[in-house]
């Protein structure tokens, strides 16, 4: 199936531009070329362009029509001096030097394309504002609901202050009627606090004052919980803030940067294991799980990860691959930071955004309450901006 997919591609790229193999220009970039046309975008490396240059001579053989040139012999940081779209538009012209210069049939790069459409990804960018909104019982609820809806679609998270303490109201803001949330193995409600005597199973850090690096919780189980609601009961005396960071948009900036590090995370299954007096759990499966070649989830929790075993030879381009991933998540300018005070919560997307606290002095209270995506979805849709 794998080797189909390619074709199918490239058959699907030839119907949809049949008729449309006018370009009106092209922009060069560091290490791409990208034609434009009014509704669509192809971009081609450089070393793609030359490697599959159409030069008689240069690159094909005269009589044979064979190429010439192994990719090898061309220089990864290729570029070309001068490009332009030429004979009415139809063909791309490259100048790579005085005496080698290469005309493509856009036919041709329509037929081959493989970067349709491309998106590329900038580098994390946060500002705590995109995520906050302050509860006002005299607005209406539905508006309430949109904004959290608009927030936690676009960023993966919402903020919400002054909220109150009722926690079963809260609750009942995210779930449609007749839902309920995801119980673990703590129970329906954690009470986060070093002095818990409620939940179950609570030797883990997360009942602790100590601080929490980022991560996703219940990465150890099959099916984790899609969302997490984090809400304020009494602050921390003194530290305690937590932050959080998007590790979906964070991989597909990986995956721009650094593809063999993002193949790497993306193709190789840990296990991720719980092991408590009273609670033991195993999953096998990458950190990074993709499908449709977006980012479906990200399992990233470095206190239940099992020993490595890799072969030797490949051990340490895993820990490399990792530590690359993890330089972007720990970035300051990838990170939103939140102090949560009595009466706030926060509401985020468990598959795509980490989270973490610092260490804490004090009485700090906070309870935490697991949703399915399905249903925090159900509910909020129906209240975004274009329905209400």
């Amino acid at each position: 199936m794998n080797n189909i997919r390619p074709c199918l591609r490239l058959v699907q790229n030839s119907i949809f531009f049949q008729g449309q193999q006018r370009f009106l220009h092209v922009e060069k970039h560091k290490d791409y070329l990208r034609l434009i046309n009014k509704n669509d975008t192809m971009d081609f490396h450089y070393i793609w362009l030359r490697h599959n240059c159409p030069t008689i001579g240069k690159s094909i053989h005269p009589k044979t029509n064979e190429r010439i040139v192994d990719c090898a012999a061309i220089p990864s940081e290729i570029k070309p001096e001068h490009v332009e779209l030429v004979e009415n538009e139809k063909k791309l012209k490259i100048t790579w030097s005085k005496d080698h210069t290469s005309l493509f049939d856009l036919a041709f790069l329509t037929s081959n394309a493989y970067g349709k459409n491309r998106l590329e990804t900038k580098k994390p960018q946060t500002k705590i504002e995109d995520i906050e909104l302050i509860y006002d019982e005299k607005n209406p609820h539905e508006t309430y609901l949109a904004n959290c809806y608009e927030r936690l679609k676009k960023y993966g998270l919402v903020v919400v202050r002054q909220r109150g303490l009722d926690t079963e109201d809260i609750i009942k803001d995210f779930l449609p009627c007749g839902a309920s949330v995801v119980e673990t193995h703590f129970g329906r409600i954690e009470d986060l606090r070093p002095d818990n005597t409620t939940n179950q199973n609570n030797d883990q850090l997360g009942y602790t004052n100590s601080a929490i690096n980022l991560h996703t919780d219940q990465p150890f189980i099959a099916d984790p919980p899609g969302m997490q609601l984090l809400q304020c009961i009494r602050s921390a005396d003194k530290g305690g803030d937590n932050y959080f960071a998007n590790a979906r948009y964070a991989a597909l900036y990986l995956r721009e940067i650094d593809p063999n590090a993002y193949y790497i995370l993306t193709t190789t299954p840990v296990h991720f294991h719980r092991k408590q007096k009273e609670f033991q759990s195993i999953h096998i499966g990458p950190i990074i799980e993709i499908d449709n070649d977006d980012v479906k989830q990200v399992r990233h929790s470095y206190f239940t990860l099992a020993p490595f075993n890799f072969p030797f030879w490949f051990t340490t381009a895993y820990y490399n691959a990792y530590r690359k991933y993890a330089s972007i998540l720990y970035d300051p300018q990838s990170q939103y930071r939140v102090k949560l005070e009595r009466g706030d919560f926060v509401l985020y997307d468990n598959y795509k955004m980490l989270h973490a606290r610092e260490e804490f002095t004090g009485p700090r209270h906070l309870r935490g309450i697991y949703f399915r995506h399905t249903d925090v979805w159900n509910k909020l849709e129906k209240f975004s901006k274009d329905k209400i």
